[in-house]
């Protein structure tokens, strides 16, 4: 019998728990899922970075790294940041409280895996000490490099790249090496949540896309109740359909 492994891919959180749930429901009841890479941002724009980093961290399907908005809440980098973001990451270190924040700063950047043959490596961009990049850096893909360019960025003896950050899904097939991309879990600028499953056995590899619908009626109001910091600008941006 072939030896199956089913991994979900997701990324880009971003603290909203109501998307999260939903994706964990629709695995709960259609996947036999054996792990959860969870490519980073879990945390800032949402208004519970609390409740979805205890999930990441407590249920053990998830394998975690973490991304840009990670090291923001970790104090790192500072000189990159965008204007504006310091009240906002107060708030999300407030609310994380220091138990969760030295969880966050224990979790690593990048991780790679070794499965049936297969090296997959996790990140969220890109490796953050490439000189020059900067942690709110898009993909280089996304700055119109060619695909040679792109592979740069990553080893290559790893067989599968999983990315996340451009909150857009993407699959491509290139020179022996696969790149992928779920899209991001709640920030789709509608009420979908995006990502992928990934199978592998000893000879194949099956990717497929999801995007399902969450249940969204409490998110505005619980940006007012928590009082979260840039609120007002985040929902308008981030969340158009409420």
């Amino acid at each position: 019998m072939e030896n199956i492994t089913i991994f979900a891919i997701i990324s880009d959180i971003h603290a909203n728990k109501y998307a999260l749930d939903s994706f964990l429901q629709y695995i709960d009841k259609n996947s036999q899922v054996d792990k959860i890479l969870n490519l980073g941002d879990f945390v800032s724009i949402g208004p519970h970075p609390k409740e979805v980093t205890q999930t990441i961290f407590s249920d053990k399907r998830f394998i975690n790294i973490i991304g840009n908005n990670e090291m923001i809440v970790l104090g790192k980098r500072e000189h990159e940041w965008h204007k504006g973001v310091g009240l906002h990451r107060e708030w999300n270190v407030n609310q994380l409280g220091a138990d969760l924040i030295e969880k966050i700063q224990n979790t690593p950047t990048s991780k790679i895996l070794e499965v049936n043959g297969k090296k997959i490596l996790m990140l969220h961009s890109h490796f953050y000490d490439i000189p020059g990049r900067s942690i709110q850096d898009n993909l280089l893909l996304y700055q119109g490099k060619t695909l040679e360019e792109f592979l740069r960025d990553y080893p290559k003896d790893v067989d599968i790249v999983l990315v996340g950050h451009s909150h857009e899904q993407l699959y491509i097939s290139w020179k022996g090496k696969k790149i992928i991309n779920p899209g991001s879990i709640s920030i789709t600028w509608k009420p979908i949540t995006s990502f992928c499953l990934m199978e592998i056995d000893d000879k194949t590899l099956n990717i497929t896309f999801k995007n399902i619908p969450y249940d969204f009626s409490r998110l505005k109001d619980d940006y007012n109740d928590r009082e979260v910091a840039g609120g007002e600008f985040l929902v308008k941006y981030f969340y158009p359909f409420l």
